[in-house]
């Protein structure tokens, strides 16, 4: 069966694209920094206005964390091993709360609510 040039060049370049990405998809990076002014855990917000729940051991990550003082919310980008990798959402735009980079994660202990560092996307 013959293929298109059209298809062939389609293909070709979503290969390109896919090779230079950028973002991990996976936990093995390191720990690269220390978070700053951290809460001492971070809940699970759920629906309703300023509802927040404790995070639960035996139900992985959920999706999105909250800090409790300050409302910031926390999305998950990534998980394993009871882990998960957020990105900080704050009223800065995204990054530099907590020591977090634009370019950086939060990873935190789905089971607990600690944070565990800060990782590179």
């Amino acid at each position: 069966m013959r293929r298109r040039p059209a298809t062939l060049l389609a293909t070709a370049a979503l290969l390109v694209f896919a090779g230079c990405t950028t973002v991990r998809n996976d936990m093995a990076g390191p720990v690269v920094g220390v978070p700053l002014d951290l809460p001492d855990h971070f809940m699970v917000a759920s629906s309703g206005v300023g509802k927040a729940e404790e995070p639960k051991p035996d139900e992985g990550c959920r999706n999105p964390m909250v800090d409790p003082r300050d409302a910031t919310l926390m999305t998950l980008m990534r998980s394993g091993g009871g882990k998960g990798d957020y990105a900080v959402q704050s009223e800065y735009g995204s990054g530099h709360k907590y020591g977090v980079t634009s370019r950086q994660l939060l990873r935190i202990d789905c089971a607990t609510g600690k944070a565990l560092g800060i990782v590179d996307q």
